[in-house]
């Protein structure tokens, strides 16, 4: 979410409010824990009080060990393995067994490119998507794998591909990754073996990273901090104050690396409360998160297993919520949370049967106008009777001017007389004010709108640009602000003056210019909805302007 908008955006509404107040009160006196390696050694602290002692992987013992030829011995060259589903089309290095791009066939960039949820796809030392540690190191080199490609093009299929590794000390690891046709999620199981005649030591972990997404698409997302739900919340874990890795206690959910629209977390499996989060920084204060196990002696023929799942795609509510384990609390809506995530649905709905989520946005804006009908026409009568005795209010002023505590007091029984509420105006738009924030919030973190065209807009999640233009280094015109600001200055012109007509004027010419460089660098899809929004205030007030002239308010009379 963009908190320095929404900031803006309450602050120049509460200006809105106070200045109504203030006019309605003229010149009335106010009443007075980390480490600084990639891998964490066996006696890391962590950061988390301490929980009870995680209950231990199941070991089991096998055959007897037999003599065994570590994989590096093999000289395997490294190859590429590729999987292919109808949402997913991913390349994975027989060189630690990584994924080196992971790209989402229905998500194209402006270039054309699909999105690849993979920052860094150059196979190297070091933490990468999906890499396995059985020690203090992560698995670099060359392993075996069962299959060259993986086709999951049928709707239904799925299928496992599985990486093998033989390492110096005598463990066999094992990755197995099953893929499903339908889903963006992939399930894991590492299974590590000890192969030698004696006892090893064995601490398995996975992990996703450094960063998210390809470096040709990050100018276009706004990267979040890692993020865990532990405990039945949500956490979040700045990297650039780490100096190496983080290990976190707790009942985890899952931990994921995200932006504004997509994301790839990690979620423990079956046995998942031995299984403990952690995250780390890597070059350029990128972050890596990862699922850790208990560290274990392993006798000779002894094995244990870590299982997960993989999610990484968009975030979408129902395809997370589908995925389970609170993974749709990857999308933070804020405060007003019980009313985005419905405004959200409402938007997926109308978009079913208009097929434009431009269209759906003017219809959810026309939705809001009608349920709020009754206190808009009954705010702008007020203001409409608030000017009807402005004229006596100003005389108080003129008479009482000497004398601010009278002055006051004159005033508010003016008001009683006429049953006039000064504050009538305000309330009602202070009762929209959390609509506002909530359909902000789900317009700003809806994938589904990431790309959406509509008539000239390119993309209802990025601002205007109809063209650009050389003016001191560059500029683009964005037309729909300019619109909104235009649709502004009409909506005040039109709306009752409650104070002093000089004020008023300057309100007129700078509300409207304060809230066009406001909106200049919000998404179209939200400065679309205000847009429409004035409009049908226009006509609203349009059409109480043609009623019959309304008299003042009588003694006692409410307005």
């Amino acid at each position: 979410m963009e908190r320095n908008a929404i900031l803006a955006t309450v602050l120049v509404i509460l200006i809105l409010l106070g200045y109504q107040w203030y006019m309605s009160h003229y010149e009335v006196p106010v009443q007075e824990a980390p480490r600084a390696t990639t891998a964490p050694p066996s006696d890391q602290k962590t950061t988390a009080p301490q929980a009870a002692q995680p209950s231990p992987i199941i070991t089991k013992p096998s055959a007897l060990p037999r003599p065994y030829t570590p994989t590096a011995q093999m000289n395997l060259p490294p190859k590429e393995v590729t999987v292919e589903t109808p949402l997913v089309y991913a390349v994975l290095s027989t060189a630690g067994a990584r994924v080196t791009s992971w790209q989402l066939k229905n998500y194209k960039l402006d270039s054309g490119e699909r999105v690849d949820l993979v920052a860094d796809q150059t196979p190297k030392p070091g933490p990468g998507a999906l890499s396995v540690w059985v020690d203090s190191e992560p698995l670099d080199g060359a392993f075996e794998v069962d299959k060259q490609r993986l086709d999951l093009t049928q709707p239904g299929s799925s299928g496992t591909l599985t990486f093998r590794q033989v390492t110096a000390a005598g463990l066999q690891v094992e990755k197995r990754l099953t893929f499903h046709a339908d889903r963006y999620d992939v399930d894991i199981e590492l299974v590590v073996r000890n192969v030698a005649a004696e006892a090893a030591t064995a601490q398995p972990r996975i992990t996703w990273g450094p960063g998210l997404r390809h470096e040709q698409a990050v100018h276009a997302s706004t990267i979040q901090p890692p993020t865990l739900w532990l405990d039945g919340k949500r956490v979040q874990e700045d990297v650039s104050k780490l100096s190496g890795e983080k290990t976190i206690e707790g009942k985890l959910s899952w931990v994921a690396l995200q932006d504004t629209y997509f994301a790839a977390a990690l979620l423990p499996k079956e046995n998942g409360a031995d299984l403990r989060a952690f995250v780390a920084k890597a070059e350029k204060d990128q972050g890596v998160v990862g699922l850790l196990g208990p560290k274990q002696n392993l006798p000779a023929g002894g094995e244990l297993t870590l299982k997960a799942r993989l999610y990484a795609g968009p975030r979408d509510l129902d395809v997370l919520k589908a995925v389970g384990q609170n993974l749709d609390q990857l999308i933070d809506l804020g405060w007003f949370d019980f009313l985005a995530r419905p405004a959200l649905w409402l938007l997926k709905f109308l978009y079913h049967y208009t097929g434009n989520y431009g269209i759906a946005i003017i219809l959810v804006t026309v939705l809001q106008k009608i349920a709020f009908h009754p206190l808009t026409a009954k705010s702008m009568k007020s203001m409409q009777a608030m000017q009807a005795i402005q004229p006596k209010v100003q005389a108080i002023q003129e008479r009482y001017k000497n004398n601010p505590q009278k002055k006051q007091e004159e005033t508010m029984a003016l008001y009683r007389k006429h049953g006039v509420n000064p504050m009538g105006g305000c309330l009602p738009m202070l009762a929209q004010i959390p609509i506002f924030i909530a359909l902000y919030n789900a317009l700003s973190s809806s994938v589904e709108m990431w790309q959406a065209r509509f008539l000239w807009i390119r993309d209802l999640t990025q601002p205007d640009s109809l063209f650009g233009f050389t003016l001191w280094g560059g500029y683009t015109l964005n037309l729909l602000a300019l619109l909104m600001g235009v649709s502004m200055w009409i909506q005040q012109k039109m709306s009752p003056t409650t104070g002093d007509p000089r004020q008023a004027q300057m309100m007129l010419w700078t509300m409207p210019i304060i809230f066009t460089f406001m909106f200049w660098s919000f998404p179209s899809g939200l400065v679309l909805y205000w847009l429409v929004n004035n409009i049908l205030q226009i006509g609203q007030q349009w059409l109480i302007n043609r009623g019959p002239a309304r008299p003042p308010a009588s003694e006692g009379q409410p307005a």
